[in-house]
Formats: C-alpha cells, sequence, structure tokens
C-alpha cells in the first residue's frame, strides 16, 4: 500500500475508534436512563411494555431508513438491546429492594 493510502487509512480508522468510543458512551448513558425508569416502576412486573416495544422498533426503523442504514439491521441491534435492558431493569429494581 502507498504511503498517502496508508495515512488515509490510518486517519479513517481514528474516526471510526471515535465513532465506537462515542458509541459505548451512549450505551452507557441509555443504560444509566434505564436505571432512572426502574426507580419509578413500584413493580418489577411492570417492566416489560410490549406496546412501547413495537413503538420503538417501528421509530428505529423509520429513524435507520432516513440515515440510509440498513433498516434489518437496526432493528435488530435495538432487538439485543431491549432484553438486556429489561434484565437490566430487573437487576437494578431487585437492588433496590
Amino acid at each position: 500500500m502507498k504511503k498517502d493510502k496508508s495515512i488515509k487509512l490510518n486517519a479513517i480508522r481514528k474516526k471510526i475508534d471515535s465513532i465506537d468510543d462515542q458509541i459505548i458512551k451512549l450505551v452507557a448513558k441509555r443504560f444509566n436512563e434505564i436505571h432512572k425508569v426502574a426507580d419509578l416502576k413500584d413493580d418489577p412486573n411492570q417492566v416489560v411494555d410490549h406496546e412501547r416495544i413495537k413503538k420503538i422498533l417501528k421509530s428505529i426503523q423509520i429513524k435507520a431508513k432516513k440515515e440510509k442504514l440498513d433498516t434489518e439491521f437496526a432493528v435488530r441491534l435495538w432487538q439485543l438491546f431491549i432484553p438486556v435492558s429489561y434484565t437490566h431493569l430487573r437487576a437494578h429494581e431487585t437492588s433496590l429492594h
């Protein structure tokens, strides 16, 4: 690989690494907000809100399409987040009681 391309490649990789750092911070913030939700719920069984899940997934699909991101990928990513979010909610709820 030519030196010029190598320099460009390294610069792009640094940008990707920076974006990855931002993603991790945003996911951590999301889970912190989930804990706030747990604090407001009186009953651990209130955790799962199927209507909200449908709305979230539809919203993610629309936003992904707008950003020209594969909608199936975006929805699948959120489908990974949701059960983990509920697990965190339940664990946090249990630690409060």
